[in-house]
């Protein structure tokens, strides 16, 4: 979703200035074999083969895991399109099918090395070989990023088995968002908190709530959880996301905090991301979706 805005973006600009690269078209399909009959893997591939019109086709496919995706997809696409052109890219390693050219992208790139150690540390994915370690960044670090901060469900005031559960949770969350003065815009000449400047322009905020993400393992959370509360109740403006808001969430279009699973969000990023941590599995899925600042609220 996030890959079709950029491109459809790109092809305007392009458009604006004289030239034509052709049109970008979003096509959504259902690959989940584990529940769903096959009739949107049909589908996939008739209407990719169709687009190649006999000629060459070219596919990047991301976040590919699993050998099913190989062995049903690309192998019925590879019999219809003689000039197939496939690059794929997972965070796991051992999918490639057998003669596939490999190569392991190790370097951290994405996030400062005080959220790399944490997403590293005691991970499953890594320890049982699922995932390639990290490699050497390559590049200087200015700066080891801000300390990972933590909110800890225990003590007076704490309640519910979970932190998603918990009011007093929400509240400490939104008192360390607000700490970092997420959404707070200020007067260019004074300290005072406005939306706009002396000269009448919006002066933008340091950080936005579209920039922060609340991310939990495969336990949902409702609207009206304790955590939701705590955090409504002290401004944060929240939002859990369904399936309706798939491309809201991809272009930040909303200037909300959205709530969702980390496996919803994969290749997305925000500066400042929230994790709810149950077991390990949050480690790879959630924290490496942050750029600058993470939180953990640990149960």
């Amino acid at each position: 979703m996030m890959l079709y805005h950029l491109l459809l973006q790109t092809v305007k600009t392009q458009q604006s200035a004289g030239v034509s690269r052709g049109q970008p078209h979003l096509l959504l399909y259902d690959l989940g074999f584990d529940h769903h009959d096959r009739y949107d893997v049909e589908k996939a591939v008739n209407d990719l083969s169709q687009a190649a019109r006999g000629g060459s086709l070219y596919v990047i496919a991301d976040e590919v895991s699993g050998s099913k995706y190989f062995d049903t997809v690309w192998d019925k696409l590879l019999t219809q399109v003689p000039h197939l052109h496939l690059w794929a890219a997972s965070c796991f390693h051992g999918d490639a099918p057998t003669g596939w050219q490999v190569e392991y992208l190790t370097r951290p790139l994405r996030s400062p090395p005080a959220v790399v150690r944490e997403v590293e540390h005691k991970d499953r994915h890594f320890d049982g070989g699922h995932v390639q370690p990290y490699s050497e960044r390559g590049v200087p670090d200015h700066t080891d990023g801000p300390p990972v901060r933590r909110v800890y469900h225990r003590g007076q005031g704490h309640s519910g088995d979970r932190p998603a559960d918990c009011v007093t949770c929400g509240r400490d969350v939104a008192s360390f968002l607000h700490s970092l003065r997420v959404g707070v815009t200020e007067n260019v000449t004074t300290t005072a908190t406005t939306v706009t400047s002396t000269n009448g322009a919006t002066t933008p905020p340091c950080l936005q709530w579209r920039d922060v993400m609340m991310l939990l393992d495969l336990l949902n959370i409702r609207d009206d959880s304790g955590m939701m509360k705590g955090l409504t109740e002290a401004g944060i403006p929240v939002r859990v996301m369904k399936d309706d808001d798939m491309e809201d969430v991809a272009t930040a279009r909303s200037d909300v905090v959205w709530v969702t699973s980390g496996f919803h969000v994969c290749g997305l990023e925000r500066k400042v991301v929230v994790c709810l941590q149950y077991h390990d599995a949050v480690r790879l899925h959630s924290m490496s979706r942050c750029t600058s600042q993470l939180v953990i609220v640990c149960s």
